[in-house]
């Protein structure tokens, strides 16, 4: 099989993470792959096709993204479709695909989708990991009704009608689209959850015998917890900043913060981490030392924006569950984390983001240490089961052939 892969931001092949896992699962399993991607001006002054680890890249030079202000990186994805479609035209010319495969965001890609299925007689793919522009408006960026939403709901249900199959994170994810986009065929809507390529564990190595670094080693070991990703809006970042100002809980001076990561948010997480002596703030590292750094923690946090209606379902969960560590998630209501959490996989709490309280519960449920080991290696246990990527490969060799 031929498989056509968009996307705004090239995988890297050589680093885990649900998107290189699936590319490099989809290689191993015998399809061929071609990755066509936004690259920023100053990486490629020129479009042009190469290869990397047996997959062909078209790397297109367009405009930042990434790294850049709201207004700029709409416009930048807005001048994103007409670019790729031409680009694709130059240099994919006479090609084979049997598959065009991309994610939300972006939901800009319905004229190069339109393209690929006229020029290839190929089927098309979904996976949609965001619901936008409705987590926009949940959380403030622009409002419900005026042109900017309009606009983007219209690519929206535009992107919509050109897929032949819709995969959702989760059953939540399934029932807000059929209740929002009724008009959608329900046969197009299947579950597609988040996986990975699961690592090489050791069932004994959760994070509790593994000692803090620092000066002061002599002292009681502190329990860790860690955020790592993106620190922006969605993450409900502010909240996070108020639990670890919150000095009234008994076990405060016991707990230990770290994050790392970077996004709009991520000037605040370092002036408070500043404050605090019981936060560290890291805005840079290399996927390997993030990993021991994360071995070396006790628990991970998880956190979307009390506001959202939509049921976000963080990929952000697998890493910590890949390692066997137990979770806390802080989120809206409407996101069916807590059933995965609390029901489903056994490896974690929940509380509300906007329950300061609530969350210092949950961290002091989990100070005993055979809890946290038992969640963790349940999580572990259910990642195998349900988020390996050869799940998707099955997923997707199955609704090539429909």
């Amino acid at each position: 099989m031929n498989i056509l892969y968009l996307t705004l931001k090239k995988p890297d092949l050589k680093e885990a993470g649900i998107y290189p896992d699936l590319i490099n699962a989809l290689t191993a399993a015998g399809h061929k792959v071609t990755i066509a991607f936004a690259d920023s001006p100053k990486n490629t002054p020129e479009t042009v096709l190469d290869t990397e680890c047996g997959v062909r890249i078209l790397k297109v030079s367009a405009g930042d993204v990434f790294g850049v202000g709201f207004i700029k990186k709409g416009i930048n994805t807005l001048k994103l479709e007409p670019r790729l479609k031409s680009a694709i035209k130059d240099h994919l010319r006479g090609e084979s695909f049997d598959m065009v495969l991309y994610a939300t965001p972006p939901v800009t890609f319905a004229n190069v989708v339109r393209y690929c299925k006229k020029t290839y007689g190929c089927r098309a793919f979904l996976m949609l990991k965001d619901i936008f522009p409705q987590n926009a408006v949940d959380i403030g960026l622009f409002g419900k009704g005026g042109l900017i939403h309009k606009y983007f709901r219209h690519k929206e249900k535009e992107l919509y009608a050109l897929s032949d199959v819709i995969g959702c994170m989760s059953d939540g994810n399934i029932r807000y689209l059929k209740e929002n986009d009724p008009e959608i065929p329900k046969e197009k809507i299947i579950l597609f959850p988040n996986t990975i390529k699961p690592p090489v564990f050791n069932g004994n190595d959760t994070g509790d015998d593994v000692s803090n670094e620092g000066p002061d080693e002599g002292d009681k070991k502190k329990l860790r917890l860690i955020f790592g990703g993106n620190l922006g809006r969605p993450q409900a970042v502010g909240f996070l900043m108020d639990v670890i100002r919150y000095d009234r809980s008994p076990i405060y001076n016991d707990v230990e913060f770290l994050f790392v990561g970077n996004g709009s948010e991520a000037g605040l997480v370092k002036k408070v981490c500043d404050e605090c002596d019981n936060a560290e703030f890291y805005d840079f590292m290399k996927p390997d030392e993030y990993d021991r750094l994360m071995s070396g923690c006790d628990i991970g946090i998880v956190s979307l924006d009390v506001r959202f209606t939509i049921p976000n379902y963080p990929s952000r969960m697998l890493s910590y569950m890949a390692l066997g560590k137990p979770m806390i998630a802080c989120t809206d209501p409407n996101t069916d984390v807590k059933e995965l959490l609390t029901k489903e996989a056994c490896c974690g709490l929940w509380c509300r983001s906007d329950d300061v309280e609530g969350f210092w519960k949950c961290i002091e449920e989990l100070m005993d240490e055979d809890k946290r080991r038992t969640l963790g290696l349940s999580g572990r246990k259910y990642l195998e089961e349900n988020f390996n990527v050869s799940r998707s490969v099955e997923i997707i060799e199955k609704y090539t052939e429909v």
